[in-house]
């Protein structure tokens, strides 16, 4: 009867190791960050084009324009900066300062109101704008929330793959 116990004992102990053993050698732990408009339209603004073609990039005359100069990632803020969206600003420019990220903030102006609306779809709510060195875009975000910009903050360290 022990040796039947000690059988069912030693099995149980050997169930969990050989799992965690195969897991990793085989197992990839990985996250991933889905990037937007790929597989549907974005809600177009009125004012705007409809997009016709998926999946959706950001035109390369819009990436030239906001000067990514070829940084694995962007994240553009629009409008004029003020108390807590200021205070974010400088968050997400303390962390890019370390990673290969370009952080820009487009001021108040008729371009940079039709690139929010029409190209980067951003309602009136939103006004942060991740996209990838392909002109994927990657994330929408509010300045002024402080959940948001710590989703942004962890969103690049998933891209980035600095986990």
């Amino acid at each position: 009867m022990k040796f039947k116990k000690g059988i069912f004992l030693f099995l149980a102990l050997l169930l969990p190791i050989g799992i965690f053993v195969f897991l990793k050698l085989f197992g990839k732990n990985e996250f991933a960050v889905e990037a937007l408009y790929q597989k549907d339209y974005p809600k177009v603004l009125t004012g705007c084009q409809k997009i016709d073609k998926l999946p959706y990039f950001v035109p390369d005359s819009v990436l030239d324009r906001v000067n990514t100069r070829g940084d694995s990632l962007a994240v553009i803020f629009f409008g004029s900066l003020e108390g807590e969206q200021l205070n974010q600003y400088k968050r997400v420019l303390a962390d890019a300062v370390v990673d290969d990220i370009t952080v820009i903030n487009l001021e108040v102006s008729d371009r940079a109101t039709l690139w929010k609306r029409c190209v980067f779809f951003l309602g009136d709510s939103l006004d942060v704008a991740m996209v990838d060195a392909k002109g994927t875009i990657r994330g929408n975000y509010l300045a002024g929330d402080r959940d948001d910009i710590d989703r942004l903050l962890t969103e690049i360290a998933i891209i980035l793959k600095k986990y």
